[in-house]
């Protein structure tokens, strides 16, 4: 009994007479029956044919079916079930198991489908007999008698079956072909040495597995298209409502036949895409799965399956494309067809369609740009295509492939880094040949010295157009990704700051170093070496000469050791900056508590003037004409120029767009530069007319009494109004001219001489250069800068304090434009001087009687005002500029 079924043991005499083990006795395979006295026992042990057979039976245990037999599995072959038991006949008999046109009916017994192991394993064949017995071998075998024609141990093996993913299997990529030339010799000399336009073989002696183009145990496509016509197919999937259902989806299933005549797939036949199909069964379709397209286009499945997108297809990623995603599946047109999803400039929006703005199509493919389709269109190669129909831009395809679309970091995407230049260079050809022998060449990186590449400067997808604004703007940004101390020193210099204010003509980096063709200024190739220096600066300053080159374009104050002229003459500014409003930032703090007062007392007497009044002339309307020049020159040029100091903050940039940019504010400075050397030219010589016409020496016109040159009444005065700030003496009698007053004077003529003078230098750099070092330049503009922002600092604080923002003369001293002080309050104000006229006689000849019209009042307080605050403005952006930046 065995299972519960009664098993008989009787066996025949004479079953062994046709056996090939006729001449054996029983014990020679029962072994443990061979006994002395019977009976033998009861349960006997099986039969071990490797006693015998010891080479087959090691080979058998060596492959699939040994392992599975080894480990007790009930659907395992053993010796038996493919050559019998007792009656053993030699394969050469065609009554054998194991005869040759025997031998696929003897694997069918398990490799066939619905069979238990077919159930039972992962078998990556299907309908295996099925498919043999229709196939161009199984043909010869059972249709022509053929008994050459291979079977299944053929390929397999006999006894050491082994998987194809197996290295010593038979059927392995690696001996597949061996396998083949068993049957099909001299395989070299009379294969097809051309297939799809591609050689058969990479090099020779390289035969490629035969199963790359010859898939095994699949019907051959004659035959299909032998019993499976078109007309059959459509007979159902011509219907509109024809269906199947994917997870609750209805997905519709019908062709429209008119599809597949405007297809580029119009001559092939449904079963050459649906090669799946069974042929002997009532709905062919029944088996086919998805399309293998890879039968026909094999080199480009190869390449797809190797990408990003294939291999996330194999991971069975819902969002990874296939060929129907972007060829189409019935409609499957030429890419020269500009209907075409895949004709050129159709590719973008195909790409875009799953790398779109919610990248939802993408998944987790984490991948490093996001919404690539906008900024592609937004690109210069985008609005080409889009906006002027130039086939020729680049799309999606030239940089990443059409198949093999790679991650970045991958080695061998064509946008790595060390790819990216090539790729590129198949447009810009003369671009990549500069680029490759420049210094910027992508090299391996060491370390933190890493190579840009062309994404690097342009970015990958928001391309823009070189000679546009965009790019120009962002050129400085980009090279300071590497060179950021390099780039921070070019923001200081005076193309650096009107490049921060939207500039787009001042000289960048690029202008200097090159695009592409950057080397080491030590290479004679270089735009910056001494040969070509000279011609690098000629391209903006014409009259530029080899002094002119020793403008330091990088240098900075900071640096003692390599720039000490800049460093002494940067804190020499600064020590005098610094000095100065502390000196007179002390004097003002000491003299407000005494102003106040003055205010007070002032305010409890104060008449509103009304009608005529006398009044004593203080400034002729040449004067007063003058500082009106002085005034609007002086507002227009600390504007314009602290717009440019101050180049790197929000409100300059703001101011200079208000008023046109950094090109008019340069033209406003300078326009403003010319009438501050008018009007210190006409007041230099209204001055030496005054001398001579007086008939003074100049030591007396200089140091005389009521000369604006300091004398000993002023320290006095000085030492006085110390005492009197802080209560312990009077009020000092101030004269014509108080020493405050004549620092402003001086500070005034001082400022223009030296600001003028550094300004010439920066205006005309070609001719100071022609006699000065060029590096004098550089001392030029931080002596210019700073004492431009002590003058600004001084008029707007101190110089306005002093004369309109004092508690006693607030909210302004309108006498600069009136040219008269009412005779008591220049009796108060300036009791010497009042005294001196009066015992000189010459008061009467400078008292007044007059009236101010209101209208006239009130345009010289609008006018004042206006100074007044844009100042008081200004000195505020600067002071925030300096704490907040």
């Amino acid at each position: 009994m065995r299972g519960g079924q009664k098993l008989s043991r009787y066996i025949p005499t004479g079953i062994l007479e046709n056996s090939v083990h006729s001449y054996l006795e029983c014990v020679s395979c029962h072994t443990d029956a061979a006994v002395e006295e019977f009976p033998h026992p009861e349960k006997l042990q099986p039969v071990n044919c490797g006693e015998c057979h010891d080479e087959p039976m090691t080979n058998f245990l060596g492959g699939v079916h040994g392992k599975a037999f080894q480990a007790n599995d009930k659907n395992a072959p053993n010796c038996a079930e493919c050559h019998g038991t007792h009656q053993i006949i030699s394969s050469s008999d065609p009554k054998s198991l194991t005869y040759k046109m025997n031998i696929p009916v003897l694997c069918a017994k398990c490799h066939r489908e619905g069979a238990p192991v077919a159930r039972s394993y992962k078998i990556p064949e299907h309908n295996i007999i099925e498919n043999y017995s229709q196939g161009i071998h199984g043909r010869g075998l059972f249709s022509a008698g053929l008994i050459v024609t291979a079977t299944c141990n053929d390929c397999h093996g006999n006894h050491l079956v082994l998987p194809h993913t197996n290295i010593n299997s038979s059927i392995s990529q690696k001996n597949i072909a061996s396998t083949c030339m068993k049957c099909h010799a001299r395989i070299e000399d009379v294969h097809v040495k051309v297939i799809n336009k591609e050689l058969w073989e990479k090099k020779p002696g390289a035969i490629p597995a035969c199963t790359d183009c010859h898939p095994p145990h699949k019907v051959e496509m004659q035959n299909i298209i032998a019993n499976i016509s078109d007309k059959t197919c459509l007979t159902c999937h011509e219907n509109e409502g024809i269906h199947k259902m994917v997870e609750g989806e209805q997905v519709s299933l019908s062709v429209d036949v008119n599809d597949l005549v405007g297809s580029a797939h119009n001559n092939i036949t449904c079963v050459k895409c649906h090669s799946d199909v069974t042929a002997n069964i009532a709905r062919p379709c029944e088996t086919a799965d998805q399309v293998d397209c890879s039968s026909c286009h094999a080199e480009e499945a190869d390449i797809y399956f190797t990408s990003g997108h294939g291999t996330a297809y194999f991971a069975k990623d819902p969002n990874a494309p296939y060929c129907t995603d972007c060829h189409g599946s019935h409609v499957v047109k030429k890419t020269e067809d500009e209907t075409s999803p895949t004709f050129r400039s159709a590719v973008p929006k195909l790409c875009g369609s799953c790398h779109n703005e919610d990248e939802s199509n993408t998944g987790d493919a984490d991948l490093k740009e996001k919404n690539v389709f906008h900024d592609y269109s937004s690109s210069v190669h985008g609005k080409s295509l889009a906006e002027k129909g130039l086939l020729s831009a680049a799309i999606c395809t030239d940089c990443h492939t059409t198949h093999l679309n790679l991650k970045e970091e991958d080695e061998r995407s064509s946008v790595n880094p060390a790819n990216l230049a090539k790729t590129c260079g198949q447009c810009h050809k003369g671009i990549y040949d500069e680029y490759t022998q420049s210094e910027h060449g992508h090299k391996d990186n060491t370390g933190d010295k890493k190579f840009p590449t062309c994404e690097t400067c342009h970015s990958a997808h928001q391309i823009s157009n070189v000679h546009e604004d965009k790019f120009m703007s962002e050129i400085t940004d980009q090279c300071g990704q590497c060179h950021g101390e390099l780039a921070e020193t070019y923001l200081e210099t005076y193309h650096g700051k009107v490049y921060q204010l939207g500039y787009n003509e001042a000289a960048r980096c690029s202008d200097c170093h090159g695009a592409h063709n950057i080397y080491r200024m030590d290479n004679p190739k270089s735009t910056i070496s001494p040969r070509n220096i000279v011609e690098t600066c000629k391209k903006c300053h014409e009259d530029a000469n080899m002094k002119f080159t020793g403008y330091l374009t990088h240098a900075t104050h900071y640096d003692k050791s390599n720039f000490p002229w800049l460093y002494y003459t940067f804190w020499a500014m600064t020590g005098l900056l610094l000095s100065v409003f502390a000196f007179f930032g002390l004097h003002t703090l000491l003299w407000i508590p005494r102003s106040l007062g003055a205010m007070i007392k002032k305010k409890k007497k104060h008449k509103k003037i009304e009608g005529k009044q006398i009044y004593i002339r203080r400034f002729s309307k040449k004067n007063r004409i003058t500082h009106i020049f002085i005034i609007v020159s002086f507002l227009m040029l600390a504007l314009t120029g602290m717009i440019l100091k101050f180049a790197y903050m929000n409100w300059a940039k703001f101011l200079s767009d208000l008023i046109g940019g950094a090109l008019i504010a340069g033209r406003i400075h300078r326009v403003a530069a010319v009438i501050t050397f008018g009007y210190f030219i006409f007041h230099v010589v209204s001055l030496l007319k005054i001398k001579f016409n007086k008939g003074l020496s100049f030591s007396k016109f200089i140091f005389g009494p009521n000369s604006l040159m300091f004398n000993k009444k002023d320290v006095q005065d000085f030492w006085g109004s110390i005492k009197w700030f802080i209560g312990i003496g009077k009020r000092p009698k101030y004269g014509r001219w108080t020493y405050w007053e004549k620092f402003d004077y001086f500070a005034v003529f001082w400022g223009v001489v030296v600001i003028g003078s550094t300004g010439l230098m920066l205006w005309f750099p070609e001719f100071f250069t022609r006699f000065l070092p060029g590096w004098l330049i550089n001392v030029a503009q931080i002596i210019h800068s700073d004492e431009a922002l002590l003058a600004v600092g001084f008029i707007f604080t101190v110089h306005f304090f002093n004369t309109h923002l004092r508690p006693e003369a607030f909210p302004m001293d309108t006498v600069i434009f009136t040219g008269h002080v009412p005779i008591d309050e220049y009796r108060k104000d300036r009791p010497h001087e009042f005294d001196e006229l009066r015992k000189s006689g010459k008061l009467e000849d400078v008292m007044v009687e007059k009236e101010f019209s209101k209208s006239k009042m009130r345009w010289i307080r609008t006018f004042g005002f206006i100074a007044l605050f844009s100042g008081i403005i200004l000195v505020g952006l600067i002071i925030y500029s300096l704490l907040f930046h």
